[in-house]
């Protein structure tokens, strides 16, 4: 794995003390990784370095602070001629114009993990339109799991937010772009807060905010080294399972690990987070093929629009209801190019050291 950073500080927060102390500012032989340090580090002095126990990803760019979102850039980059290497990995201590689904704003705060990673798997993919966001939210599941004290208590909320005792923890975004049936490129964006809960506004959307810290048990609290090496492992083996193994394997453990099936919900329309229009609410009886929802006594599934629990914890009483709207629930669209960025609208092997 090539490594690239604008400085020690805060690689050292992310890397082995090994991978930290090969960083050097020595001229690189590798024109792709000259193009990746200038296109996301800018113009200013940059580190390299290697690192042969990194697992199979090819490039790891550590920045300390992002002065854009690098999950749109990764977009970008991908759409235009030149492309992305397969398993790029960039790290942001953190960032401005982070954002979430439909642009709603992240806090990229320090002490976090911000992290966005490239794929190209150039081949068909089942379900390819919600096959990578359940990737990337089981990934975050089991990246929590390896936390001591925090092994099963992370739960995924429809569809990309991932909570560890009613409050959010993470959110994920994934884009994919597509030639035919062939799924060319993929984008998986991860905000996962490990050390710091960000000082958000709370929403009946998202009423709790924390971080691992403030969950994990007595002992050495967790890491964002010990987080991201976790986070880029899940990451490793779930798309190996994809690839050979298939979405439903997948499909099946981002069912058992939702913390929604069995819930009351209310689900209303995109929209003011203060006045949201309610389009339904029920009990969740299952999640389909596509992460549609099912709710008991409605035969049409939901597909669109955002999710309030109202069996956790009970902090915000749900608005009236107002008669559930028919016709049936639209299905995530892709673009004229066939791109879709999903988000709703639209056997692990054992694990690997750095």
């Amino acid at each position: 794995m090539r490594i690239l950073s604008d400085g020690h500080d805060y690689a050292a927060q992310v890397l082995p003390s090994d991978a930290v102390e090969g960083l050097s500012s020595s001229p690189s032989d590798d024109p792709t990784a000259d193009w990746l340090a200038r296109t996301f580090l800018g113009e200013g002095p940059v580190l390299h370095g290697r690192h042969l126990t990194g697992g199979p990803w090819q490039y790891l760019i550590i920045s300390r602070h992002a002065r854009r979102s690098q999950y749109d850039l990764m977009i970008q980059l991908a759409r235009g001629p030149r492309g992305l290497p397969d398993r790029l990995v960039s790290v942001a201590g953190s960032g401005e114009g982070f954002h979430g689904y439909k642009g709603r704003p992240w806090s990229a705060a320090p002490g976090n993990v911000h992290a966005t990673i490239h794929l190209t798997p150039n081949r068909v993919i089942e379900r390819f339109d919600t096959a990578f966001t359940v990737l990337a939210a089981l990934s975050v599941v089991e990246a929590v799991d390896a936390v001591p004290g925090l092994s099963g208590r992370a739960g995924i909320k429809w569809v990309n937010d991932v909570l560890v005792d009613g409050a959010k923890v993470a959110g994920i975004l994934s884009y994919t772009q597509t030639r035919n049936d062939t799924v060319t490129g993929a984008v998986l964006g991860i905000g996962l807060n490990v050390e710091t809960a960000p000082r958000v506004e709370r929403t009946l959307f998202v009423p709790s905010v924390g971080a691992l810290r403030d969950f994990a048990g007595r002992g050495s609290p967790p890491t964002q080294r010990d987080v991201l090496h976790h986070l880029l492992d899940a990451v490793d083996e779930n798309y190996r399972t994809l690839l050979e193994r298939g979405y439903g394997i997948l499909l099946n453990r981002y069912r058992e690990r939702s913390c929604i099936v069995g819930s009351q919900v209310v689900v209303c329309e995109e929209g003011p987070e203060d006045d949201p229009r309610v389009l339904l609410r029920g009990r969740v009886a299952a999640l389909g093929e596509g992460l549609e929802l099912y709710l008991d006594g409605r035969e049409e599934p939901v597909s669109t629009g955002r999710l309030i629990l109202t069996d956790q914890g009970g902090r915000h009483p749900p608005p009236e209801t107002p008669a559930a709207p028919s016709g049936r629930a639209r299905s995530p669209r892709r673009d004229a190019a066939g791109r879709l960025g999903t988000s709703v609208e639209s056997e692990p092997s054992g694990r690997r050291s750095w």
